[in-house]
């Protein structure tokens, strides 16, 4: 991360002020006063500054997030597992709540989510955490900390992520729906 702010800095000083830099590199030329620099450099240099520093901000916004950020093991759990399906026409949901979970159950749900990752969408910064395509299976998963909800997981077995009112995207959400499940 230290090494995103320096390139960061040194992108936004490039972008400001590229004299600065055509000036730092100056003392290659200690034999010979070194011109100053054309328009078409200065222009150039603030140019590719420009997409170097909005590259590497999407880099940055787009790298892969942990599950098991959001939870960690003195926390406490409560899952619900829906299926949605349809039955002689009728939408039907079926909601099975785990609000009881033992302290093994706990554990190796939070160890499970240690394998998972998601990942920021375009339309991240700008969702309202509903998702769009549930899937037929839903898990939403509450985290406590000291009997305070301080985290929510809606995982949707099409690759749709909610957590904590955001969308977001997770390749392998059906294998952690399943994995949950086999230990509930």
């Amino acid at each position: 991360m230290i090494l995103y702010i320096i390139i960061a800095a040194v992108l936004l000083v490039n972008v400001i002020n590229p004299r600065i830099l055509w000036y730092i590199d100056s003392w290659k030329y200690k034999s010979f006063q070194k011109e100053a620099p054309s328009s078409l450099y200065l222009f150039l240099c603030r140019l590719l500054s420009a997409l170097g520093l909005m590259i590497l901000i999407l880099v940055i916004y787009f790298q892969p997030l942990h599950l098991a950020d959001l939870a960690d093991p003195t926390s406490e759990l409560s899952i619900s597992r829906q299926h949605i399906y349809v039955e002689n026409g009728e939408p039907e949901i079926d909601t099975e709540s785990y609000n009881d979970l033992s302290e093994d159950q706990t554990r190796r749900i939070i160890d499970s989510l240690q394998q998972y990752i998601y990942r920021r969408t375009p339309g991240t910064l700008f969702s309202d955490g509903s998702l769009s395509d549930l899937g037929e299976w839903l898990i939403c998963i509450y985290i406590y900390r000291d009997n305070e909800l301080v985290n929510t997981v809606i995982v949707s077995d099409t690759g749709d992520i909610s957590v904590n009112d955001r969308c977001y995207s997770m390749q392998d959400s059906p294998a952690l729906i399943q994995e949950i499940t086999e230990i509930l």
